[in-house]
């Protein structure tokens, strides 16, 4: 049996083989022009990874979830040199929405005979077991030795469309602390992309990351990084009012976690927060693993 711990966020997909692709597709009634990233599944090709779908507070809903998916099991198959297996899947959800989705989402990814083609090789599986997981507490999982002398952490984890906190004192989570706020890093890209398009600049997603990270090709380069480094600027302030609102002291020990923090580790390590690690993106799929036993 294969253990596969997969992080389905809004925004992106990541699983515990080290995995990494946009929450999204695009459907075809016929093959795309090249085999990379390519599904075919119950009659239909699609191109994994391209055009980001829509929120879904109830990924159960749609079959979008579990497609995307399979990628990521077909990869950790590949890497067990095998096309046919029992799959043993961790996933998780955000805190807001852990306690009343816990069992349909089990539920939803337990499926026998699945059979799918990706990137032009046939797959066959048996998702035996599933585990559900709270994001960010899971995150925190396989960095205990590395926190363990810490008596209380708050663990804010910057995803796609949520970010999600909570605290731990003694490891033992202070339930009355956990929150799920619709700050993710989106709201970000999409401030930048609105005061970009009205100068007629036109970025993706991937270019606005890559701007944010000082790296852009562009003729209007400058503009551009004045632009996200305004934008970054006043998100990070916002982001940390917030938390500060609801009752956080960010001088005592915090973990950021998430695609978000990773992306924006520089603006939170600061003399004003106590940031003692910055977890990065695959640390939530690598917890669901780990707490699968």
């Amino acid at each position: 049996m294969i253990k596969l711990g997969v992080d389905n966020g809004n925004y992106n997909t990541k699983s515990s083989e080290g995995m990494l692709y946009a929450s999204g597709y695009t459907a075809s009634d016929k093959e795309f022009i090249t085999p990379d990233m390519q599904l075919f599944y119950e009659g239909r090709y699609y191109a994994i990874g391209e055009r980001r779908m829509r929120f879904q507070q109830d990924k159960t809903r749609e079959p979008d979830t579990f497609m995307l998916t399979l990628p990521a099991i077909a990869d950790a198959m590949k890497h067990a040199g095998t096309t046919s297996a029992e799959i043993a899947l961790g996933v998780g959800l955000p805190i807001g929405s852990y306690g009343t989705q816990k069992e349909a989402f089990r539920r939803y990814f337990l499926r026998d005979n699945v059979s799918f083609l990706f990137e032009g090789t046939s797959y066959r599986c048996r998702i035996a077991e599933c585990k559900v997981f709270a994001q960010g507490h899971a995150a925190l999982c396989r960095y205990y030795p590395q926190l363990k002398d810490y008596r209380s952490i708050t663990l804010v984890d910057i995803g796609g469309y949520t970010v999600d906190i909570l605290t731990l004192h003694d490891f033992r989570l202070d339930r009355s602390s956990c929150a799920s706020l619709r700050m993710g890093t989106i709201t970000l890209y999409s401030r930048i992309q609105d005061t970009l398009q009205r100068n007629d600049i036109l970025l993706s997603d991937e270019l606005i990351t890559d701007a944010i990270r000082g790296d852009i090709q562009h003729a209007d380069s400058k503009l551009i990084h004045a632009v996200v480094e305004q934008a970054v600027v006043a998100y990070c302030k916002e982001l940390l009012n917030a938390l500060r609102e609801r009752g956080l002291d960010l001088r005592l020990p915090t973990v950021f976690a998430g695609g978000g923090a990773e992306l924006l580790e520089l603006m939170l390590r600061r003399s004003d927060i106590n940031t003692v690690a910055v977890l990065n993106r695959f640390a939530n799929a690598d917890g669901y693993k780990l707490l699968m036993g």
